[in-house]
């Protein structure tokens, strides 16, 4: 009923509980880049696919012990997420690949060539 023009108008209102996702396109693969700072270990992140979507699940650990009542400003996201991206028909799920870099988790899934215009036989009888 609420389409994705709402929910990317309502996401700059809700605070984002996980890593931000960037995703573009080329004409041979589909690249996720998602902001996931300070992971030290595999452990801590999980990629999966399911129902046509891609999965990010994690945890991202705060790198310093203070208690919340030692916290003056907390804009940072520490704790479990999980991430839904859908993925388009095109996208080559069995070859996805995924490379942690700098704080950026990049999965490249190769893309199947656009299918064409197909003409459909008519049989008369």
């Amino acid at each position: 009923m609420l389409g994705p023009e709402f929910w990317q108008d309502i996401a700059s209102i809700i605070p984002l509980t996980g890593p931000r996702v960037d995703m573009y396109e080329t004409p041979q693969e589909l690249v996720v880049v998602a902001e996931v700072p300070g992971l030290s270990s595999p452990e801590n992140i999980q990629l999966s696919f399911r129902d046509q979507s891609l999965l990010i699940r994690g945890m991202l650990v705060r790198p310093y012990q203070v208690s919340d009542e030692q916290m003056r400003l907390s804009e940072r996201y520490f704790g479990t997420f999980e991430r839904a991206i859908r993925l388009p028909g095109r996208a080559l799920t069995d070859a996805m690949r995924a490379q942690y870099h700098n704080g950026l988790l990049i999965i490249r899934i190769p893309l199947a060539p656009p299918d064409g215009e197909k003409v459909i036989p008519i049989q008369f009888t």
